[in-house]
């Protein structure tokens, strides 16, 4: 292809990249933060308190809470913009092509359809491309087809349409790279038009939706700051009617919506969701959204990839068998112990000569396979430096297609070691191989037993093939292994002519084995009622095999092939998805149409993942969990969470966190509410009674301050309460502010403010009569409303039980916040310059006994029917 040629196509097909969707400006993206209605009215807020009640330290409190979250938010999705800019870091940025008959290195960007690109073993695959010659290749595809087993690639034209990428065995997909061999092919598409092109839009169209939390949040802070300014407008009505100054009137109420909305509800949220990050990260879970650990709480289905997820991601030998000789569980340790170095010897030997995968330092290179079969002679007791030294290679025939075999050609050079392993009767040479069995069975004419090789009647060879058979329907992947003695060199032979009258030596079964921690994971997860789902792109029999032994796929559940999955449409898949277990040989769009179908029976669905095949379903999900290690970028950057260790026993310490949090949230929510309640009723029902407010606005503030201070952020990190993962998930469709918590936050408020009024009206009219003793009735309702308010954050801990049931009923968190509030409290009623600040008096012993009394028997009251309240519902009468 001539220059001009290459410019021209370039033109008409773009370059050879994924292209960025325009980011969201910065600008744009901080001020999304905003927007929200509990910040408008905050706000509003801070502005009336410090211009018109000149509180400016309150002023400065909110606009500092506002601005810290809308910075931790900014930070956050700044992150996810880098999605896309992932995925063109894949592609591999220089390439061999052929052009004008020579072999250039080329700019990945600048090859168009009808390059010719040579790649070999370790070369990432920089667009698609149709195979014209092929050497051994085999590609790993995993990040897109999900399968761990390298694609063997040939240039034979394929049959049917509609395959998936796993099924095209002539092309190379841009995002593989190659395991083995060597090969041409010709560029068919380049950019967005190539397999990974796709995703990359599947990605752009999947927009970032709200979480549970977020709605949440929003809803009740619309709620909470419309109730507080209603009843501030009834306050200040009331008072204009009872012939109060308006000014003074519209001030104190102000300043009451100001100390009724929760100013503090923002910053306790992002503190209780940044140390649960914390937690969760030296759990190794990184969490790129903060209110994704709330979702990840209440997930109640996971839709999980298998490879590298659930498996280790890595080819290993789990059975080997020879006729009459031998059927070792290879898991079996003990076992393998009784066999090393004994019967099994021929094909341990031949599954360290006839191989190409080598040690590496501590670990290994080469084709997956290849290293499964080494680390199983090393396992059986035949090191490959000794079985090289006694049968040293002199050829090979690379595996092809036609022959669906690999051989090897070796010297002997030790015969006694030669004679005790393969019966070499004094030949010169020695061929090895390994392949299919149905291809090995018919090259072979003689079958090796106890006493030696004898030959393979036809029903042998049934019997060997049916075997076969049975370890792939187990999902084991088998190869045979043979030999044959060569008696000269075979000079220029051709393969036919040497991989015939063979001795059959044995059949081995491998497969992908599952973590080991996967399994008390996955119970967890049961006991959780969280329903696991494997989602592949591997062949059913191996999924469901690997399904079965980890307790996914019951007698109850479905397997459903992806070709059946593609006839289906969203509503077919959404009545069946509760039955289906196991998704086998899907493609990336099958997982979103997946996740579509569990999101609409109502379920809040997780999606793990680690190649790029996942990123759709990942952004689709509710919540996105990519692996940290096998993970690709585009998982990665697509994901809400990120696992460092890839353990998917970190997802179920990931949703325990989640419940726990969540569970706080609705802790300090109560109580912030609750004791706000406590200060609207004080206030509106002693102006009602009293004709002046029994607390100042500047009092009613630090009130706020102290209450929804350190108390409230000790109940945001919590210690969790018994039986957290031990429950269903959390309804999705749940209000933090339910009905029902709506009236035990309001009848407890109310119990709070009796004794507030208690304390107000027995210091106006029996221990500071007269209104010259005001000052000292507002202290005490001051001390009394704060005092009971710090022991109602005990009750906070648990919505029905008991506090002085819970173990401990006071958690050293806590303690140290309320001890700090108490000496909060302390300044004010104590030191001479704050005293005159919130125009607090010195009190009386017998005045301190009646604010003991009236600020502890509240939240004893509210404790006792509570526990009452809660044995009633579960019809407990002892």
């Amino acid at each position: 292809m001539s220059r001009d040629e290459i410019e021209e196509r370039l033109r008409r097909h773009g370059r050879n990249e994924m292209g960025e969707a325009r980011p969201t400006h910065p600008l744009l993206l901080l001020l999304n933060q905003f927007r929200s209605f509990l910040v408008y009215v905050l706000l509003a807020a801070a502005l009336v308190s410090g211009f018109l009640l000149h509180e400016y330290v309150d002023l400065a409190v909110i606009l500092a809470i506002v601005a810290a979250n809308a910075a931790l938010g900014f930070f956050q999705e700044y992150r996810a913009e880098r999605a896309l800019q992932a995925l063109k870091r894949l592609s591999a940025p220089r390439v061999r092509a052929r052009r004008g008959g020579e072999v250039m290195t080329v700019d990945a960007a600048t090859l168009v359809p009808g390059d010719i690109i040579l790649v070999e073993e370790g070369d990432h695959i920089a667009a698609d491309a149709r195979v014209i010659s092929a050497a051994s290749l085999r590609v790993n595809e995993s990040s897109l087809t999900g399968e761990a087993e390298a694609a063997t690639k040939t240039t034979a034209a394929l049959e049917g349409e509609g395959l998936g990428p796993g099924d095209q065995a002539n092309m190379l997909f841009q995002g593989t790279f190659v395991e083995a061999g060597r090969g041409e092919a010709v560029v068919v598409e380049t950019g967005r038009r190539t397999v990974m092109g796709g995703i990359a839009l599947l990605l752009e169209e999947a927009g970032e939706e709200e979480t549970p939390l977020q709605a949440e949040l929003r809803a009740a802070g619309k709620r909470i700051a419309v109730l507080c300014l209603a009843i501030c407008a009834f306050i200040f009505l009331e008072g204009l009617l009872t012939g109060q100054e308006w000014k003074d009137l519209f001030l104190f109420s102000v300043s009451l919506a100001v100390a009724a909305i929760p100013e503090g509800l923002p910053a306790v949220v992002t503190v209780a969701l940044s140390l649960g990050v914390r937690r969760l990260a030296a759990s190794n879970a990184i969490v790129r959204r903060l209110a994704a650990v709330e979702t990840l709480g209440s997930t109640s289905v996971i839709c999980t990839d298998k490879t590298g997820t659930l498996t280790r991601s890595e080819m290993t030998a789990r059975r080997l068998w020879m006729h009459e000789c031998l059927d070792l569980d290879l898991e079996d340790r003990l076992e393998v112990e009784e066999v090393a170095g004994g019967i099994c010897g021929a094909p341990a030997a031949i599954a360290a000569l006839c191989n190409n995968a080598a040690r590496s330092g501590e670990g290994y290179s080469g084709e997956g396979t290849e290293v499964a079969l080494l680390k199983m002679s090393e396992m059986l007791g035949y090191e490959r430096e000794e079985l090289e030294s006694a049968l040293p290679r002199s050829g090979e025939l690379p595996f092809e297609s036609e022959r669906r075999m690999m051989s090897t050609i070796h010297r002997v050079e030790d015969a006694a070691a030669a004679e005790e392993l393969f019966e070499t009767r004094g030949a010169a040479l020695l061929l090895l191989s390994k392949g299919a069995p149905e291809a090995i069975v018919r090259a072979c004419d003689r079958i090796l037993l106890p006493g030696g090789a004898a030959p393979m009647s036809r029903e042998t060879a049934g019997l060997i093939l049916g075997e076969a058979e049975g370890m792939a329907s187990a999902g084991l992947r088998t190869l045979a292994f043979s030999f044959r003695p060569l008696p000269a060199p075979p000079g220029e032979a051709e393969a036919a002519s040497l991989e015939r009258d063979m001795v059959f030596a044995g059949l081995v079964g491998m497969m992908d084995p599952p973590r080991p921690e996967a399994f008390g994971a996955l119970e967890e997860c049961r006991g959780a009622r969280i329903r696991v789902v494997m989602i592949t792109g591997d062949h059913a029999v191996t999924a469901q095999a690997i399904a079965s032994e980890l307790g996914i796929l019951g007698p109850e559940h479905d397997v459903l092939p992806g070709s059946e999955l593609a006839r289906m449409d969203d509503g077919d898949l959404a009545e069946r998805v509760e039955r289906i277990a196991v998704y086998a040989r899907v493609s990336p769009a099958d997982k979103v149409k997946i996740v579509r179908a569990w999101k609409s029976r109502g379920a809040v669905v997780a999606m793990t993942g680690d190649g790029v095949n996942d990123a759709p379903a990942l952004k689709h999900a509710d919540i996105g969990v990519a692996m940290g290690i096998t993970g690709t970028d585009v998982s990665r950057e697509a994901a809400d969470m990120v696992l460092a260790d890839d353990n998917f026993a970190t997802i179920v310490r990931a949703v325990r966190e989640g419940r726990v949090i969540f569970d706080n949230l609705k802790k300090f929510i109560h109580f912030l509410l609750s004791c706000n309640i406590s200060e609207v009723v004080t206030m509106f029902a002693g102006m009602l009674v009293a004709g002046h407010a029994p607390l100042l606005a500047v009092q009613v503030l630090w009130i706020n301050l102290v209450t929804d201070g350190l108390p409230a952020m000790a109940l945001g990190v919590d210690a969790p309460l018994p039986g957290v993962m031990s429950r269903p998930p959390r309804d999705p469709s749940e209000r933090v502010l339910s009905w029902r918590r709506i009236w035990a936050i309001a009848w407890q408020g109310m119990m709070l403010s009796c004794g507030g009024l208690a304390a107000f009206f027995l210091a106006r009219y029996w221990l500071y009569p007269g209104d010259e003793r005001v000052a000292a009735a507002q202290t005490m309702v001051f001390a009394t409303l704060v005092l009971a308010q710090i022991l109602h954050a005990l009750n906070c801990r648990s919505e029905d039980r008991s506090f002085l049931r819970l173990k401990p009923a006071a958690p050293r968190p806590l303690v140290l916040a309320l001890l700090g509030s108490l000496a909060m409290m302390a300044l004010v009623l104590w030191v001479p310059p704050l005293m005159r600040a919130f125009r607090t008096e010195h009190l009386s012993a017998g005045a301190w006994l009646v604010v003991l009394a009236c600020s502890v028997a509240p939240p004893l009251a509210v404790d006792r029917v509570k526990a009452l309240l809660f044995r009633m519902r579960r019809g407990d009468r002892g």
